[in-house]
């Protein structure tokens, strides 16, 4: 499963745009799912929403390496294999 950065806006029923929003959708096998996944999440949040329109989706490279870069334990990197002690 992927992570995907989604940057888009919103037009609203009455008339209002939200722009220059962005957005990570996490487990998504392809784009076409997160946009699909982020337009559901969009129309619950924003009662009034009418339209998505997506500027870009990108896959969130950093996303592949999970908590390597967000302070995860570098033990479960080895794990089953000899420790440096």
């Amino acid at each position: 499963m992927k992570t995907y950065i989604i940057k888009y806006e919103i037009h609203l029923k009455d008339g209002s745009v939200i722009r220059d929003k962005e957005m990570k959708v996490k487990k998504c096998t392809f784009g076409v799912e997160a946009q699909c996944k982020l337009e559901k999440y969009l129309k619950k949040k924003h009662d009034t929403f009418k339209k998505l329109i997506v500027q870009s989706c990108k896959e969130d490279i950093m996303s592949m390496f999970g908590d390597i870069f967000d302070g995860g334990n570098f033990d479960n990197l080895f794990a089953g294999g000899n420790k440096f002690n």
